[in-house]
């Protein structure tokens, strides 16, 4: 298994260039702890600005858009806009796609969010069209033409950068990262039987295009805090994750709405509740250990686990000694999960 940060950008009481600070801050402490990959959200501005200013202050961790609303974007843009933040960060970029979840941001551009989707699928396809042809290509689609298109300048990475595809509700992302063999990247918020939904469509998609089967392509993401106990580790995040709920009730409560107690209300999702109930992992390493651990079975795998980021969680100080402790002393536990060589043995 690897690990990561997903880097969901969102300090909403911090002034922009503070807040994204704090981003790099943190990308920073994964690459030093040795993390794989972090994953930036796009939110106020491309992830892109930000990949490009923290691959000058880290030297291994590979950095990700997650991701780049391709329906706002000409897939020729977004292919050329790629290639440089691979040759700005010497081959450590990853391009990561989705669709948005705002109408109005598709308004405000004069789109139809209606077409969101198929406008995502068709520019994936020409992006790998334009990166995989040796020759200038012509296109004439439904949402974008474009006469004798080259992506340049050349990428470092050949023949191109992976491609991540943020999976929500629906299996057909999870298909398409399938049959094109893209990685696929999940929320924090989905919930475990759609994690596992996603992941088997992911794999049978695989098989069925004759590609090998491998489902440590998936990501998944979790709030994660470590502390020396469970505890320390409850208080250290008692007030951050508290103002999270409130936060995230008035603004995405998509994100909380299947985190519901039965019978219940937005209302009645409490900090101790998603501890309990297994949403976020909090505690000691043991406890930690034991979360993913159950998470892994349950969800049937994945290959990269991702610290839930970019948020005013406890302090940095905190943070920091949270993911060096997770990194010292859980990581080491569950390193060697594979869900390959479970399908294997099948």
């Amino acid at each position: 298994m690897d690990f990561g940060i997903f880097s969901n950008s969102r300090r909403p009481t911090r002034a922009l260039a503070d807040s994204w600070t704090r981003d790099i801050e943190e990308i920073q402490v994964a690459d030093q702890l040795g993390m794989n990959v972090a994953w930036i959200s796009e939110h106020q501005s491309p992830a892109e600005l930000i990949i490009c200013k923290a691959a000058g202050v880290t030297k291994n961790i590979k950095l990700g858009s997650a991701v780049r609303p391709l329906a706002y974007y000409h897939p020729l843009q977004v292919a050329i806009e790629a290639n440089a933040c691979d040759q700005l960060t010497n081959g450590r970029y990853q391009l990561g796609v989705g669709f948005g979840f705002y109408p109005a941001q598709m308004q405000q551009r004069g789109l139809d969010f209606a077409k969101t989707r198929d406008m995502m699928h068709t520019s994936v396809e020409l992006i790998l069209k334009l990166w995989n042809s040796k020759e200038p290509i012509d296109f004439d689609g439904p949402f974008w033409t474009g006469r004798a298109m080259e992506a340049k300048p050349e990428p470092v990475q050949k023949p191109h950068p992976p491609i991540g595809i943020a999976l929500s509700k629906t299996a057909s992302s999870a298909q398409l990262a399938g049959r094109l063999g893209l990685l696929p990247l999940t929320g924090d918020f989905i919930p475990v039987p759609r994690l596992k939904m996603m992941g088997d469509a992911f794999v049978a998609a695989q098989v069925a295009a004759g590609k090998p089967a491998r489902r440590k392509d998936l990501h998944a993401t979790r709030v994660i805090y470590v502390a020396e106990t469970d505890a320390k580790a409850r208080e250290d995040m008692r007030e951050s994750y508290e103002e999270t709920i409130r936060w995230e009730i008035k603004n995405t409560p998509h994100h909380q709405v299947e985190r519901i107690p039965e019978g219940g209300t937005l209302n009645d999702i409490t900090y101790d509740y998603l501890i309990e109930t297994g949403n976020l992992f909090i505690g000691s390493p043991e406890t930690v250990q034991k979360r993913i651990a159950d998470f892994y079975d349950k969800s049937g795998g994945f290959g990269t686990l991702m610290f839930h980021a970019g948020r005013d969680y406890a302090t940095p100080e905190k943070l920091s000694r949270s993911m060096k402790l997770f990194m010292d002393e859980v990581a080491p536990r569950i390193r060697h999960l594979d869900p390959d060589q479970a399908l294997a043995a099948e």
